[in-house]
């Protein structure tokens, strides 16, 4: 079913007009507040529910799609079952999905994420680890930009190796989400059709944590936005959406999927993992 709700979005503060918008982690700075942008509670907008036409979603058009994917049972309060079994059929699932044979040359996952729409855990410090819950992020954004892309692959890969990459290869950024409940029934995840999004629209920012700086984006408001929602998404339900690509990288015009979650009834758990392929 469609829905009509209010999604929160990036809105200048008295700081951001002379400063790049920043957050840290709760407490990490003490001598300034944790956050120096505003946010704002846009007009109501129509999420448009997919399900019975997700074939019509496709990573190459939209940024995005929604499918079917079953895999084997996992302990999801043990990180090693998570790491040595889990994420592997993840990669699977994407090279699949993918579906461009010998071309990919890797297929990496170098993040992931439980998150719990009803929790009250805070991550307080990187080290804190991956199995803490915390809420999904309830403003529009993507989870790099472009520079933070790129501060990723140096991240996990030596420069030389990043050079190389992004010489001679394409180089993608996805994320992968699905709940671990039997079924989504509040706070599901819309993603917006990347054609209706432009640079324009994007505000960097930056996150502050104990270790390094990483940079995303938060969107400000525009009526153009076309978003979309999978109802009822179960854990037999994936929906994969991309963060970065090489090949727009340069004068580029239309942008990565952007996402946010809602509000609509009682609460749900899922899984989220970042990936980069080549």
């Amino acid at each position: 079913m469609d829905q009509l709700v209010k999604l929160n979005y990036f809105h200048d503060s008295q700081w951001t007009k002379t400063q790049r918008p920043y957050i840290t982690l709760p407490g990490l700075l003490k001598t300034i507040h944790y956050a120096n942008f505003d946010y704002v509670t846009g007009p109501e907008q129509l999420i448009k529910d997919v399900r019975g036409c997700t074939e019509t979603f496709m990573l190459h058009e939209q940024g995005f799609t929604f499918l079917p994917w079953s895999p084997s049972d996992i302990d999801w309060t043990d990180e090693a079952d998570i790491e040595s079994r889990y994420l592997p059929q993840v990669k699977d699932l994407l090279q699949k999905e993918l579906d461009i044979g010998k071309s990919l040359q890797r297929c990496e996952v170098f993040d992931w994420r439980l998150r719990k729409a009803d929790s009250q855990e805070v991550m307080r410090q990187v080290c804190d680890g991956r199995m803490i819950k915390i809420k999904p992020a309830d403003i529009v954004h993507i989870d790099q930009s472009p520079a933070g892309a790129l501060d990723r692959l140096r991240l996990h890969l030596p420069q030389q190796e990043v050079d190389e990459l992004l010489k001679n290869y394409r180089v993608r950024i996805f994320n992968v989400w699905r709940p671990i409940s039997d079924v989504v029934e509040d706070w599901p995840l819309a993603i917006c059709d990347a054609r209706t999004v432009t640079t324009s629209d994007l505000v960097e920012l930056e996150f502050v944590t104990d270790e390094l700086v990483k940079l995303s984006y938060l969107a400000r408001w525009n009526e153009n936005y076309r978003f979309y929602y999978l109802s009822e998404m179960t854990n037999r339900d994936a929906c994969i959406f991309k963060i970065f690509d090489s090949a727009s990288f340069e004068n580029r015009k239309d942008v990565s999927a952007t996402c946010t979650c809602f509000l609509f009834g009682p609460f749900r758990n899922t899984f989220r993992s970042n990936r980069k392929e080549t």
